[in-house]
């Protein structure tokens, strides 16, 4: 199979353990091709469903909706932002409970009290989840998992929630006078709600803010880098996780007519999670499939054990469904929407032609090297005037306990010029751009970017100041194809949020925006014969250029490159040189550090050198390279018997 042909498999399910977004393409074209023809069958299903089934299989099926509404919300949160819930019945109840007592106690209408419900869990979940979602792993699961026990344990025990006994008597669905009492007409209104959550949580998963948190799961450092602000988003995946719980506990109020401590309990948190990974993860469609899977075979269950084993209690019928999830976790570990994608994937690909992959180059030097020009290139308008220091560092200092990793560092970038970072290995050099970009805080000192102090400041304010940087060990988002990768360098440069990506109309001529300007990019970095392919397959020279295309993709005015020609071909390392040159002449800023001693001092205007966390020397390329100290740094040879390039 060939890149370009494997890049249709693994792009459209590269994970199986999240939702993730392909940007433009064949592959993208694809999904969408089969989200709309599952949508059809989906409403065709829930159209039909109550004039063919019985009533009992109509009633089971309006509880597979009613779970299915809070299992998408809960792969939302697991698969989108990567957080993990082991209480998330405790929405569901709070919808549940404050649905009945606005109903039951207040005679409110049971639309405008589930209207209500809803709010108060989103309340509910901002206010919880800003201090949890700090924390990270176990951690995290434990944290929710105690959110659960209260909820349960205060429903169960506060008088104005009913106590043990709950709260009776709660008003069906009324409206213009009608009241909706007859199961299929329940089965209309909670599958209409889940055709349209589901709908809202697709267009979310494929848009910026599903693309961001894809990022986030697979680097959080670089999406942080790239202008994400990682916190907010997960807070607004699990407010709005949240709220699809309290819609179905709503539901589940109006339906059953009684609601009590139940529905808080953790073995509920427990069957909704298995919902959503028995489904599938890495799509929204899991939690529907998930959701009737466990219904159906837990009512499968209840019938059959008995007549199998003769006076079997819930004990058996709990064995028996614990060993059918177990079969289906371990033969399909993705789910079965991840297990049917792949099949799918590679049916299609044995149909379609195969495309040869040709080799690329950076294409930006091309056009004026043999006259020694550099055009200018990726010019911005508003851009700080040529000279303008874009990074003023002053006095930086980084420690380690007792080690002191960067020592009283002052630093200068100008708009329009390269700066040089060169120093043996273990000087600092990295270090200090993690300190400059955000990603450690400085014991001491300033950093300045574009006029703003941003010393202690997280990364995603550093690159909101228009500051990028690609890093000394990959950090490529490898789930995603390249253009994937790049579009998430236009984060900052877009603004639709998760009410506009839900809708997903408002946001649709900014993403066709964004995928033009990420394609525009890898053309530009030579990528373009494998801009659809999945970048963790690329060689690694290639995902260098990847990281570029995708710093670039911020439009910066400050660009800091950590060791870009690692893994370059020599046309390859000539073409970006060539793109760096015409970087400057279109007034960027770039602080370059490299170990091609020979290619920094071809390129660089300054050079500042570290050694030991120190600056031993700073200046010209020509008196950096004689200066004795550096040398010594280098070399360890008397500076009188050699120079840097060689014996002088």
């Amino acid at each position: 199979m060939t890149e370009t042909e494997a890049a249709g498999v693994l792009a459209d399910d590269r994970s199986d353990g999240g939702m993730r977004m392909t940007t433009g393409g064949a592959a993208q074209r694809r999904r969408l091709r089969r989200d709309f023809a599952g949508l059809a069958v989906l409403i065709a299903g829930v159209v039909a469903f109550p004039l063919l089934a019985s009533s009992q299989l109509v009633f089971v099926a309006v509880f597979a909706g009613v779970f299915a509404l809070a299992a998408l919300g809960l792969s939302l949160l697991l698969g989108l932002a990567g957080q993990i819930s082991l209480g998330h019945a405790g929405f569901l109840a709070i919808g549940a409970y404050t649905s009945a007592i606005l109903t039951t106690r207040y005679q409110q209408n049971a639309l405008l009290a589930s209207v209500v419900a809803v709010g108060v869990t989103m309340v509910t979940a901002a206010a919880v989840g800003t201090p949890i979602l700090r924390l990270r792993g176990h951690y995290l699961a434990l944290a929710t998992l105690g959110f659960g026990i209260i909820v349960a344990v205060v429903a169960n025990q506060w008088d104005f929630t009913g106590g043990q006994s709950g709260i009776f008597g709660i008003r069906k669905v009324e409206f213009n006078g009608r009241v909706y009492d007859d199961p299929s007409e329940q089965f209309w209104l909670v599958w209409a709600a889940v055709v349209g959550a589901l709908i809202l949580a697709r267009n979310l998963a494929s848009g910026r803010v599903g693309r961001a948190l894809g990022a986030v799961n697979d680097s959080e450092v670089a999406a942080e880098t790239l202008g994400v602000d990682t916190f907010r988003l997960r807070l607004q995946v699990f407010v709005l996780s949240a709220g699809l719980a309290a819609v179905a506990g709503s539901c589940y109020a109006h339906v059953v007519g009684v609601v009590n401590a139940q529905a808080a309990s953790f073995l509920l948190s427990v069957e909704l999670l298995l919902m959503a990974v028995i489904g599938g993860l890495a799509s929204v469609w899991g939690a529907v499939v998930g959701a009737i899977f466990v219904r159906a075979l837990s009512e499968a269950l209840t019938a059959y054990i008995p007549r199998v084993v003769p006076g079997a209690s819930g004990e058996y019928q709990l064995i028996g469904f614990g060993v059918v999830l177990v079969v289906a976790v371990i033969f399909l570990p993705g789910g079965f929407v991840s297990a049917g994608t792949r099949l799918a994937g590679r049916l299609g690909a044995r149909r379609r032609p195969r495309t040869p992959v040709s080799g690329g180059g950076v294409t930006a030097a091309s056009d004026h090297e043999a006259t020694g020009e550099a055009a200018p290139l990726l010019l911005r308008a508003g851009r700080p005037a040529v000279g303008t220091a874009v990074l003023l560092v002053r006095g930086l200092e980084l420690h380690f306990g007792g080690v002191r990793a960067v020592q009283s560092v002052d630093l200068e970038v100008r708009t329009g010029e390269i700066v040089g970072l060169i120093g043996p290995n273990g000087a600092g050099k990295t270090t200090l751009f993690n300190v400059v970009s955000g990603v450690l805080p400085p014991t001491a000192g300033t950093v300045e970017v574009g006029g703003a102090r941003l010393e202690g400041r997280r990364p995603h304010a550093v690159a909101a100041a228009r500051a990028a940087r690609t890093f000394q060990n990959l950090e490529i988002f490898s789930s995603m194809t390249v253009v994937g990768n790049v579009a998430v360098g236009r984060h900052l440069r877009s603004r639709a949020g998760v009410v506009a990506g839900a809708l997903a109309l408002p946001a649709r001529a900014e993403e066709r925006a964004i995928d033009a300007e990420a394609r525009r990019l890898v053309e530009l970095l030579g990528l373009g014969d494998v801009a659809d392919s999945p970048a963790a397959d690329l060689p690694f020279g290639r995902q260098r250029l990847v990281e570029i295309a995708r710093a670039l993709a911020t439009e910066p005015d400050l660009l800091l490159l950590d060791e870009p020609m690692a893994g370059l071909s020599a046309a390859e390392r000539a073409g970006l040189a060539g793109l760096l040159r015409r970087l400057r002449a279109g007034g960027m800023a770039i602080l370059l550090v490299e170990h091609d001693i020979e290619a920094v001092m071809a390129l660089a205007d300054r050079v500042a050198v570290l050694d030991d966390g120190r600056r031993i020397a700073y200046g010209a390329p020509s008196e950096v390279s004689d200066d004795p100290a550096v040398i010594e740094a280098y070399l360890g040879a008397d500076a009188e018997q050699t120079t840097l390039g060689g014996p002088a």
